[in-house]
């Protein structure tokens, strides 16, 4: 483990799951809190909303989201907006619409109607087993 500076407030740290200070890994932990209150009592809301009502930064929010600790059974509570063109959704980064024209590009990208040199040597793979 080393030394790091917190994302949140910039003091140096010794490294941990968190990735915050002890002192806002505390501040997180009472956030968190205070938007599980929220949601309990409106349901399904998106950051803005939950922003609004609470105070918590929306970084603050998504990186909850992002670390899974804004769930509830099974349940998303929480909409944010897709990273392409801002629909909210309620996991991932992108709307099933941008995902799909996402992967339509790549394959696209990658199609081509010459056979690569790879495919006419066979390209393989070998591996050394680990001795015990």
């Amino acid at each position: 483990m080393g030394v790091k500076n917190c994302p949140e407030c910039g003091k140096l740290f010794m490294e941990n799951p968190s990735g915050l200070c002890p002192a806002c890994y505390k501040q997180e932990e009472i956030y968190e809190h205070k938007i599980g209150e929220y949601l309990r009592e409106f349901g399904k809301s998106s950051v803005e909303e939950i922003h609004k009502a609470t105070g918590v930064k929306e970084k603050v929010i998504l990186r909850m989201l992002k670390s899974g600790r804004l769930f509830a059974e099974g349940q998303n509570l929480v909409n944010y907006p897709c990273d392409m063109c801002g629909a909210p959704i309620y996991e991932g980064r992108l709307c099933s619409k941008c995902g799909s024209d996402f992967t339509k590009q790549v394959r696209k990208t990658w199609k081509t109607d010459e056979p690569s040199v790879d495919s006419q040597r066979g390209v393989r793979m070998y591996t050394k087993n680990a001795k015990d």
